[in-house]
Parts: C-alpha cells; sequence; structure tokens
C-alpha cells in the first residue's frame, strides 16, 4: 500500500515528537538515579571545614581597661569606664532597657542586646559612644532573621579570635558564628551550629510542647568551642544539662560517647547550670539549688569529655578562675544573701568576710579577682579588687550609678 505524502510526513513529525519525549523521559530517568548534592538553604548555612579559622588568645596591651556594665531593673543600665581604679567616664550608652552583654577584645568592646532587644554593636575604645556598624537605626546588627518576630535572646559572647566569635541563642535551635569585621549587616552572620538535637518536649493536658535547648554559655580554646545547655521547661530544670563541643578545625560535633547511640555531647550532673570558666582544658561550671537538682561546682574535661562535680556545699550563681589556677565562686543562700569562696576540692574558704552580702558579679584578670557589690539597704554599689595570690583586697572602686552586673577588659 502507498501512503499518500501527508500521511508520510506526519508520521515523521509523530516519530521526532515522540523520540523528543524518550530522550526526556531517559534524561530525566537518569537524573533522577544521581544522587542531588546540591545543598539546601538551611544545609548551606551550617558551619562546616570551610569556615574554620585559627584560635588566638586575647593580647594583652600595655594598659587595660575596665568597663563595668551596671544596670538596676527598673531604672535602667550604663556602662562605666575605670582605669588605675578609678572612674574616668560615667554613664555611657545609658539605656531605660537593661538587658545587655558586654564584652571586651583587644582595644574594642561589643554591647549586645538581649532577650526582646537583639542588636549588636561594636565600639572602639576612644569613642564608647559612636558604634562602627552602621545601620540605620544606629544599634548594630540583628541577632533576628529577617521577618522573625520572636527573640532568639543570644547570651553571651565567646571569641574565636580578634575577628570571630560566637552567639549562643537561647531561645533558638542554632547558635551563630558571627563576623566581627563585617561592613554590611549581610557579612555578620558566617554560619550556624545546629543544636535542634537537644530540644526536649513536654505533654501536659495532651498539649505536646517543644522547648529549644536553652543554649547559654559559650567557652572557647584552640581546639574547640564548648556550648552549655540548661535544656528547661517553663523555666524548670527538668531535663539533664548538657555541654555540646565542636571541632574548629571541621566544626563537626565531638561524640563524647561513641560507643553508645543519643546525643553526643557531655551529659552534666548538676541542672541548673548558671556560670562558666575555662582553665586550659578544664571548664568549669556553677548551678543553683533547684528542688532535688542539687547546686554546686562541676568540672567538664574537654581531653577526655568527663564530667566531675567537684563541690556541692552550695548553689553557685558564679564562677571564675584566676591565671595562678585558682577557683572562685559567688554562693547563693537567698535573695541578695551571697558569698565569696576560693573553691578546693569539696572544700571551700570564705574570702574576706563576704557572707550575706549582695554580690552581683566576678571576674578575673590575670591574678585579680574583681568582685561585684550591688546596691542594697544602706550599701551603695562598688567594686572590690583582689589579688589571687594571697586573696588580700587591693582596692575598691566606689561611686558607681547602678548596681554592677558584667565586668569586662580592653587592652590597649
Amino acid at each position: 500500500m502507498i501512503l499518500p505524502f501527508k500521511s508520510i510526513l506526519t508520521g515523521l513529525l509523530a516519530c521526532s515528537l515522540l523520540t523528543g519525549c524518550v530522550n526526556e523521559l531517559e534524561d530525566s530517568s537518569d537524573s533522577a538515579q544521581q544522587e542531588d548534592i546540591t545543598p539546601t538553604p538551611e544545609e548551606s548555612s551550617l558551619c562546616g571545614p570551610e569556615h574554620a579559622v585559627a584560635f588566638t588568645a586575647p593580647s594583652s596591651g600595655s594598659s587595660s581597661t575596665s568597663i563595668i556594665r551596671t544596670a538596676d531593673y527598673g531604672d535602667g543600665s550604663h556602662l562605666e569606664f575605670i582605669e588605675n581604679g578609678s572612674i574616668t567616664q560615667t554613664g555611657l550608652l545609658a539605656n531605660t532597657q537593661t538587658d545587655y552583654a558586654v564584652a571586651g577584645r583587644g582595644e574594642y568592646f561589643y554591647y549586645m542586646g538581649r532577650f526582646g532587644i537583639d542588636t549588636f554593636q561594636k565600639y572602639y575604645y576612644t569613642s564608647p559612644e559612636s558604634g562602627l556598624y552602621q545601620t540605620q537605626n544606629n544599634l548594630g546588627y540583628s541577632i533576628r532573621e529577617a521577618g522573625q518576630d520572636n527573640s532568639p535572646n543570644a547570651t553571651m559572647i565567646g571569641f574565636i579570635n580578634n575577628s570571630t566569635a560566637i552567639l549562643p541563642r537561647r531561645e533558638e535551635n542554632k547558635a551563630w558564628v558571627v563576623n566581627l569585621d563585617a561592613q554590611t549587616e549581610s557579612e555578620f552572620k558566617i554560619c550556624e551550629l545546629d543544636l535542634s538535637e537537644y530540644a526536649t518536649t513536654a505533654i501536659s493536658d495532651g498539649v505536646t510542647t517543644t522547648y529549644p535547648p536553652h543554649m547559654t554559655l559559650v567557652n572557647i580554646n584552640e581546639n574547640y568551642a564548648a556550648i552549655t545547655m540548661q535544656r528547661l521547661e517553663d523555666f524548670t530544670p527538668v531535663e539533664s544539662a548538657y555541654v555540646a563541643v565542636f571541632d574548629l578545625n571541621t566544626w563537626q560535633e565531638i561524640d563524647s560517647n561513641p560507643t553508645e547511640e543519643g546525643l553526643k555531647g557531655i551529659e552534666l550532673n548538676l541542672k541548673n547550670i548558671q556560670g562558666s570558666s575555662l582553665s586550659g582544658s578544664d571548664l568549669y561550671l556553677s548551678s543553683l539549688l533547684y528542688s532535688d537538682n542539687s547546686g554546686g561546682i562541676e568540672k567538664v574535661s574537654l581531653e577526655d569529655m568527663t564530667t566531675t562535680t567537684i563541690n556541692d556545699e552550695s548553689g553557685y550563681s558564679s564562677i571564675a578562675v584566676s591565671s595562678n589556677g585558682n577557683i572562685y565562686a559567688i554562693s547563693y543562700e537567698g535573695w541578695q544573701n551571697n558569698g565569696l569562696y576560693q573553691i578546693d576540692g569539696d572544700t571551700r574558704t570564705e574570702i574576706s568576710n563576704t557572707s550575706g552580702s549582695y554580690l552581683t558579679t566576678m571576674t578575673t584578670n590575670g591574678n585579680d579577682l574583681w568582685l561585684g557589690f550591688g546596691l542594697s539597704d544602706e550599701n551603695q554599689p562598688k567594686i572590690e579588687v583582689f589579688n589571687t595570690i594571697n586573696n588580700i583586697g587591693t582596692y575598691t572602686i566606689n561611686g558607681l550609678l547602678r548596681s554592677p552586673v558584667g565586668i569586662t577588659f580592653i587592652d590597649k
């Protein structure tokens, strides 16, 4: 049978179209068999080896300036500059809000708004009221994601070097690694550390509530970044607190117990963690009393990833270790009822008859211990400085306008 030309042409066109469809199906099938290695936006934001930077300890300049953050709830907050034991500038960065953190590094200091504020600003020591991050509101870069309404509540600033820091974000599942030299807000966040595995859930009246890990502390040495999580439920320490340890070279989380399944981090004995201090590879954590979750001091080894409760005589709100290895802690016996103690294993020694005082903050600078006293009754706020070689007070800084709640240092 001889087909007309028109029928032949139609058949050829149909075959051509069918061939194209087959080729497309074959291409689709081939690509479906290949693994898609393109990272999702969420995966690409996580920290990896490409984000690794070298750790450097803070350098010590020829002279040091102390910055005291002072605040009284309901009254406001500001900064005080101290040089050679005397107040040189006061009332800096005054604000009606009080929930801030301040941290010094080299010739700069950083002022971070916490719950409900969520801003991060950088200052040079000679211009302590002129923020270096240029933003429309002059408050610095935001710690919220674009369009985020709730507060991530970053709690403290942990330095890897002069240009890089970690911000634990208490109400979120991910900590931020940030670029302190960022010229624009888009350059500020470098990557994220995912701690979502430490989130907790609770069921009440048939309603399931998921809580973030409540990361609150970060401590960093030449090898690791250790992030401590309280893991609260409605402000109650129900679940075990944990320390997640990240390798600074790979940004991978270290598995502290690889022979067992479960969370990779170091499970703590104490649950109501409040303060931290890192001495070499030993991380010291203080915990307050809460119901049957005993307070005390716990030592975490970042060498073998083990933990030991070294003192449980009291609940402790703050802890600090001096250059000569002395361990100090502020006990908490009740509201405005504290004492300063040197901790030596399971025993402690009171320093300078401080029992019953209103102690608000503490830190060490070399072998100097700086202790803050808050405003209470007839007592005015002040700072006392002790020499940790002999635990003798060397001088007192009076004249603070509000209670000291944070102390940091810049080196010039």
